[in-house]
């Protein structure tokens, strides 16, 4: 399964997400595609200050500022 993680550099919101999500790297084998929003315009205008932000495959949104545990193990 594949997931998009939207970030920006320096937030502590995204760290503690990023960290809630990696175990799942190994135990789902889940591939995770991170997202600076910063590096795009366009994503920064989409995303703005809601990062972090996961969604699954689909771009279709799981979570936002906390991580949603039930919501993404129900996508997996």
């Amino acid at each position: 399964m594949k997931f998009h993680f939207y970030y920006r550099n320096g937030c502590h919101l995204c760290e503690d997400m990023f960290q809630l999500i990696q175990p799942y790297q190994t135990s789902h084998h889940i591939e995770l595609t991170l997202i600076n929003i910063d590096k795009q315009a366009s994503l920064q205008e989409k995303y703005g200050q809601m990062v972090p932000v996961l969604t699954d495959d689909k771009d279709i949104e799981i979570c936002h500022y906390f991580f949603d545990k039930a919501g993404f193990e129900q996508r997996l």
